[in-house]
């Protein structure tokens, strides 16, 4: 498995496990350096830097990995769509990519603007440019409809740039009603997540 943007590893923790070979990934020093002394006592688990939208990153990576992981990343990069592509030359023939990006340009506000979000996309927008990087996409799917509300206010209305901090209190003490609830909500969630696999057999001009 292939994981980019893995930060300072709080996914990677959970994803590795299992994992006869992990490979996690990220563009700043800092994050790796860390990644290195956290998960130094594991070695099915290995990291280095790769930038998603260098394509000279992943020459020694293509076709390597049964599964991708980009969680909260393709947002941040100008050109999704070689990101995409990069993310697809690292797969093998019927792997996976698992991408997970925030959602609804209607809620973009200055939350994005700080953490450096270019966009917000939809369901059909996010399918489209998997699509158009080769992948064929089985299942796509929205969550986090809880907190729509809090990012359009703060976001929009308010134009913050940060939670105050007894939101964030006051949400994390509500996580568990939140994941209860979560599917009921009749509005849209703010992120999208979808999964998309490269065909078995390959054409010769993929």
């Amino acid at each position: 498995m292939l994981e980019l943007g893995a930060g300072i590893g709080n996914m990677t923790q959970h994803l590795a496990r299992g994992r006869g070979s992990y490979m996690a990934t990220d563009i700043d020093e800092e994050h790796l350096g860390r990644l290195g002394v956290r998960f130094r006592g594991r070695p099915n688990l290995s990291s280095r830097k790769v930038d998603l939208t260098a394509p000279d990153d992943f020459t020694d990576l293509r076709g390597k990995f049964d599964t991708v992981v980009c969680l909260n990343v393709v947002e941040h990069v100008k050109d999704d769509l070689m990101a995409l592509r990069n993310i697809r030359s690292a797969l093998q023939p019927g792997g996976r990519a698992i991408v997970l990006v925030p959602q609804d340009q209607g809620v973009y506000g200055t939350l994005d603007e700080v953490l450096g979000h270019y966009r917000r996309y939809s369901a059909e927008q996010l399918k489209e440019r998997m699509e158009a990087a080769g992948l064929v996409v089985e299942r796509i799917f929205e969550f986090n409809r809880v907190t729509r509300p809090g990012w359009w206010w703060n976001g929009r209305i308010l134009k913050r740039r940060s939670f105050g901090r007894w939101q964030l209190r006051l949400f994390d003490a509500l996580v568990p009603l939140w994941r209860r609830l979560d599917n009921a909500i009749p509005w849209k969630g703010i992120s999208v997540i979808a999964v998309g696999r490269v065909p078995d057999v390959l054409n010769r001009q993929s």
